[in-house]
């Protein structure tokens, strides 16, 4: 009989102990900051291959003013080239029209993205479209 009044003590003690509360709170919290700090991330992520696009056009803009590339095939294979790395393009465009070049390309933003958190990055893409001045 002994034995049982102990452990139903320790038991009683143990279900009024608030130590573990904070714990407990803690626990519930942590899917929303993962999901907070995937979603940080991804935004981050689509951010970062936007201006890495964005160099790469610009690059072949400004290979295509000073004669390093001659044709619009030329300067849709060297964006698709440099932009296949990390993502796939889906669309590349070259425009040559009173000495503006113009270039543009359209990847896919789920190709950008680090975790998938944002389910509107799925189905949506990112277009990045850059001018530059004929120079010869």
């Amino acid at each position: 009989m002994r034995c049982h009044r102990k452990s139903f003590r320790k038991l009683f003690r143990f279900g009024r102990n608030e130590d573990g509360a904070a714990t407990i709170e803690a626990v519930l919290w942590l899917p929303f900051y993962l999901m907070l700090f995937g979603l940080l991330a991804d935004v981050s992520m689509v951010f970062h291959g936007q201006s890495k696009l964005l160099r790469i056009v610009q690059d072949a803009n400004r290979n295509m003013s000073v004669g390093r590339l001659t044709t619009t095939a030329e300067v849709i294979d060297f964006v698709e080239a440099r932009a296949g790395v990390f993502a796939t393009p889906t669309s590349v465009s070259n425009n040559i029209a009173a000495g503006l070049i113009t270039t543009s390309i359209t990847v896919p933003m789920s190709d950008l993205d680090m975790f998938g958190v944002a389910g509107i990055f799925k189905t949506a893409e990112m277009t990045v479209r850059s001018e530059h001045l004929m120079e010869n």
